[in-house]
């Protein structure tokens, strides 16, 4: 029996959420026996780290791309004692030094994934100067990427030239997630609700995401405030993680004494068992400065809940016909959770979500394909899910 691929997967940390969870997502469900993933990362001990080494995988601490030298020297060792098929770069923004190192260290397929489509930093300067980083590294792609990928056509026009967008190398690929984990249950949403002590008539709004410039929690907060003086039997669930003195979640905490709602809103942290507190909620909020796509939002209306979400996130998200995109202003978001407060209706959506390429056990046979027939140098067939743009 031959080998597997290996691919490099970089980077993975210990924040579940965002990229991190989409490559540990997909290297659950692929299959070990066609393609098989090492994980670069910055840490030197992921918690999900002991899981995947009894799976196969491999594990290489590498210093940052800021210390650049030192990061092409370990690639080019990690390089040299496997033959890979490709690494792969999962990025939110067109950062060339990665790139750069590992076309010197000698890899030879080089795979660039736009999760993005912004900038995610507060601090004007800094912004600024990756933003510098990110112009040049978009005209760059062609000569330093062999192959590109997009979570959203918002995303690939962000990191990707017209000459990558209209080449042949371009393609979507789904942010798929497993559909019937998040299946509603009315029986788990009664369960979760007495676990969190949420009233049987209590409005309930949920957010997931890190406490970040790009998520908007102090938005979110202001909005609620409003909400709650309406509609005082109601409730805000956050669920997300944050770094040890985040100013973010400093800033949120202390909006959320401002306002007197110490009683009414819920930080969460990091949850396992998010499709079950998605099944607790009446409805879900993106106010996202920008998105890649935000799967949450496709996980959200996999478990048939209204979403509301600003009007930077992709259109693509909108696949059930419940999410409503609305500028980032107070009233209008205010209005919008009042009426569907009134208005709730859990809405059937999975059916609706596979068909249109979000179940993982279809779009997990995609990515198996992509790799296999990028690193063999085959014509791709991409009569699958994986879109081709």
């Amino acid at each position: 029996m031959a080998s597997p691929i290996r691919i490099l997967q970089a980077t993975v940390s210990n924040d579940k959420g965002g990229l991190t969870g989409y490559i540990c997502q997909n290297y659950r469900y692929i299959d070990k026996s066609k393609v098989q993933f090492d994980f670069l990362t910055y840490e030197t001990q992921l918690d999900f780290q002991k899981e995947f080494e009894k799976m196969g995988a491999r594990f290489y601490v590498v210093p940052k791309p800021s210390h650049f030298f030192a990061y092409m020297k370990a690639l080019k060792q990690i390089c040299k004692q496997s033959e890979y098929g490709a690494v792969h770069f999962n990025i939110s923004y067109a950062n060339f030094l990665p790139l750069l190192a590992a076309k010197w260290a000698g890899f030879k397929r080089i795979i660039v994934h736009s999760h993005s489509t912004e900038i995610d930093d507060k601090r004007k300067l800094v912004r600024g100067m990756k933003k510098c980083i990110h112009y040049v590294g978009k005209m760059l792609m062609p000569v330093l990427g062999t192959d590109f990928l997009a979570c959203s056509q918002l995303a690939g026009e962000w990191m990707y030239p017209a000459s990558v967008l209209h080449g042949g190398k371009y393609h979507l690929a789904k942010n798929a997630i497993n559909l019937e984990k998040y299946r509603f249950n009315p029986v788990i949403r009664n369960a979760v609700r007495k676990e969190l002590r949420i009233g049987e008539k209590t409005f309930c709004i949920g957010h997931i995401g890190r406490f970040s410039y790009q998520k908007n929690h102090s938005f979110l907060i202001q909005v609620f405030a409003e909400v709650h003086k309406k509609q005082p039997d109601s409730c805000l669930l956050l669920i997300g993680g944050h770094m040890n003195g985040d100013e973010y979640y400093t800033e949120a905490r202390k909006m959320v004494k401002q306002f007197h709602l110490e009683d009414s809103v819920c930080f969460l942290g990091v949850r396992k068992d998010v499709p079950e507190l998605l099944q607790a909620m009446d409805c879900f909020v993106l106010p996202s400065r920008f998105e890649g796509l935000g799967i949450v939002g496709i996980e959200a209306q996999a478990s048939g809940l209204p979403c509301i979400v600003s009007n930077s996130v992709p259109r693509e998200l909108n696949v059930s016909g419940s999410v409503k995109f609305l500028p980032l202003k107070r009233e209008k978001w205010t209005y919008e959770l009042m009426l569907s407060s009134v208005f709730y209706k859990r809405e059937k959506q999975s059916d609706l979500l596979a068909q249109n390429g979000y179940d993982i056990f279809t779009e997990i046979k995609s990515i198996e394909k992509y790799y296999t027939n990028k690193v063999i140098n085959k014509k791709l067939d991409y009569t699958t899910k994986l879109e081709k743009k």
